[in-house]
């Protein structure tokens, strides 16, 4: 049984899978200065895994943590793959691929092995990454902006007459108080992009892509969409254990 784990800027997506399916799974937000009291807080109830596959885009402390803590519960190694220039039929279109942050590669090649068609991949986190592949398996690139809770809270940091409390509400409606216009607005701007890409992409292939969102924010946004996007929660995970399997 082995234990995957998508380890975010935020927070941890993770599961066990055994047989090809994912038996049982959770997701938990952390602090990374305690990052080893928050994986004994969430994980140590479960069976020792036989193997631990990492996504992990948090930085080298973290994994370092990582490292330790399953050292100490579990007596186990920790696996990462990294980005590669292609897997299979997918082209990544970066020049250098390190770049690329791990979670968005492993989502591509999960959607495009699953697939096989024009995609949209959106990504819904404390970042908001939208990644566009042609029909040939060809990544034609992608965009980065602020996710919904990183916009709402740069705004409040970065402005003196702006002090009210962030929430999640998912709308795009006109805002008639200062926080329903701060919320309201950093969700009309993440769909907006969204949409955008999706017409952009379905111009440049004329055809419409299929389109599928993931990431914590996902099933909040996905809709106010326009387009009709799948959600798949555990795509980074999906794709992990893709690439694991084919090493």
């Amino acid at each position: 049984m082995k234990l995957l784990l998508d380890i975010g800027n935020t927070s941890v997506n993770w599961a066990m899978e055994e047989g090809g399916q994912f038996t049982i799974d959770g997701a938990f937000r952390y602090d990374k200065n305690n990052f080893d009291h928050n994986l004994e807080d969430n994980l140590s109830f479960l069976q020792k895994p036989t193997h631990i596959l990492v996504a992990n885009v948090a930085g080298n402390k973290v994994f370092a943590s990582l490292e330790v803590w399953v050292k100490q519960q579990w007596q186990r190694e920790c696996w990462q793959p990294s980005v590669s220039e292609k897997f299979n039929q997918l082209k990544n279109s970066y020049n250098n691929t390190q770049e690329m942050g791990i979670d968005r590669w492993l989502a591509m090649i999960a959607a495009w092995e699953k697939h096989q068609t024009t995609l949209c991949i959106v990504g819904c986190g404390t970042a908001m990454t939208i990644d566009s592949i042609d029909s040939r398996g060809h990544h034609l690139g992608g965009y980065i902006i602020p996710g919904i809770e990183l916009m709402q809270q740069a705004l409040i940091r970065k402005t003196e007459c702006i002090n009210v409390p962030t929430n999640k509400h998912a709308s795009i409606d006109y805002g008639q108080n200062t926080q329903a216009a701060i919320n309201n607005g950093a969700f009309f701007a993440a769909t907006a992009m969204i949409d955008s890409a999706v017409m952009h992409l379905s111009d440049k292939s004329e055809a419409l892509p299929k389109c599928i969102v993931f990431g914590g924010m996902a099933e909040l946004i996905s809709p106010l969409l326009k387009d009709q996007f799948e959600y798949e929660p555990n795509l980074v995970l999906c794709g992990l254990l893709i690439v694991y399997k084919a090493c």
